[in-house]
């Protein structure tokens, strides 16, 4: 049976080898292309998001006529993230946003529970943390973008069919995904002469791959195993893994999350578009990121994979990748929250014209200048009369397949035996 990409990631040496046949290699921000720094500045830039209004004119006044004790918690939650990072508020002149005290109190509200569940004895589960602080508030901070949970996503085409265990597996399911919203990828895709149909409908596109084996250029638009139930382009911009709390899982999980990220990378890459993807982890209410994305050496796609390490290099201890953002500290569960809106805001913005930008651009490399489609996707089926299990971790999965000569076991016949008649 094939490996998942749990298993994988949590034996290096079995990552060691899906990365090394699928060209993945690990970077670090000084490496991401220039092209991609404005992004990243844009992504992980969490200054003035806060009105000082609000902390100086606006909780005093709900201290002494709202609620009293609540408003005073609050009040205080907004103190500790000001003394931690005053850049995350802007000027006291600056006017107070309608919506902003309403964004606060969902991340407060998380951060509440959060202390909730680390003042408890009892055990809490991966799942406990996404339901009472995670999606608390990184589901209301996708607002425009399209976000999904346990999306399974096709895994790139290994260089060559084998049995290895490790290469086999066809599929990741990351906990969470952001994508570009069905609104921007519908004109993509629908009309005779958007940028699928056109692709679709051409020689070069056309010859790459059938339809009876899952590689024409319908399977080959999204990163998802699952067709999308009109033929059109979908695209992901962002991927997350939650991780029981465990702290040293974090690692497990950078490498699950990595498998997952190589996939939208050569997908994104396959169609000529030029973005990095980002990743988070999410476990024990500590949280990281990474950027990922698709470059040529050597003639061949190779997924680069640099954690996000945060913008002052020189502060940041020397033996660690990762910058953390611990969400028991009312800074950084804010600054998560921003994080997370940034995304949303990316996607549907820079992300987007990336996508449209590369799509022209293979166009008119394919149309124009007898360039190549190259498409990324696993296909085949290298175990066939096998069966083959999928391990997802928390959640098992069966499928069985037999061969087509195969037939069931014939019954025996029983024999009644008779009585004596003494």
């Amino acid at each position: 049976r094939n490996l998942s990409p749990s298993r994988i990631a949590r034996n290096t040496r079995n990552f060691e080898t899906w990365s090394t046949y699928h060209h993945c290699e690990e970077a670090s921000c000084v490496d991401i292309p220039d092209e991609y720094k404005a992004d990243i500045k844009q992504l992980f830039e969490t200054h003035d998001r806060i009105s000082k209004y609000w902390l100086d004119k606006v909780l005093p006044v709900f201290m002494q006529h709202g609620k009293g004790v609540a408003d005073k918690r609050l009040a205080a939650f907004l103190k500790s993230a000001f003394d931690a990072s005053s850049e995350l508020f802007s000027s006291p002149a600056a006017a107070g946003d309608g919506d902003i005290l309403e964004e606060i109190s969902v991340v407060y509200l998380a951060w509440k529970r959060l202390r909730k569940l680390r003042a408890s004895n009892e055990k809490w589960s991966e799942a406990d943390y996404v339901a009472n602080v995670y999606n608390v508030f990184r589901s209301p901070a996708i607002r425009d973008s399209t976000f999904r949970v346990q999306c399974t996503v096709s895994l790139p085409q290994p260089p060559s069919t084998t049995v290895d265990r490790v290469l086999n597996t066809k599929t990741a399911t990351p906990d969470c995904a952001v994508f570009l919203p069905a609104a921007l990828t519908r004109p993509l895709s629908h009309s005779a002469k958007s940028p699928y149909r056109i692709l679709k409908n051409n020689p070069a596109v056309t010859k790459s791959g059938t339809a009876t084996r899952g590689s024409s250029f319908r399977y080959q638009s999204t990163p998802c195993a699952q067709l999308p139930d009109m033929p059109g382009f979908e695209f992901v911009s962002s991927l997350w893994e939650d991780k029981k709390p465990v702290h040293t899982l974090l690692d497990d999980a950078y490498r699950q999350n990595r498998i997952a990220t190589a996939s939208a990378a050569r997908h994104l890459h396959s169609l000529n578009i030029k973005s990095p993807v980002i990743g988070l982890i999410w476990a024990n209410g500590t949280v990281r990121a990474h950027i990922d994305w698709c470059e040529v050496v050597n003639e061949k796609p190779v997924v680069m994979s640099a954690p996000y390490s945060g913008f002052d290099e020189d502060s940041r201890v020397s033996d660690r990748l990762f910058h953390e953002w611990v969400l028991d500290n009312p800074r950084d569960i804010l600054q998560v929250y921003f994080l997370v809106r940034n995304i949303d805001a990316w996607t549907c913005g820079q992300f987007h014209n990336r996508v449209i930008a590369g799509l022209n651009d293979l166009i008119e490399s394919i149309t124009l200048k007898e360039g190549l489609y190259l498409p990324w996707k696993w296909v085949g089926n290298s175990s066939a009369g096998l069966t083959v299990k999928v391990l997802k971790e928390n959640n098992i999965s069966a499928t069985t397949t037999t061969s087509a000569s195969s037939s069931p076991p014939k019954k025996g016949r029983r024999t009644r035996r008779r009585r004596s008649s003494h």
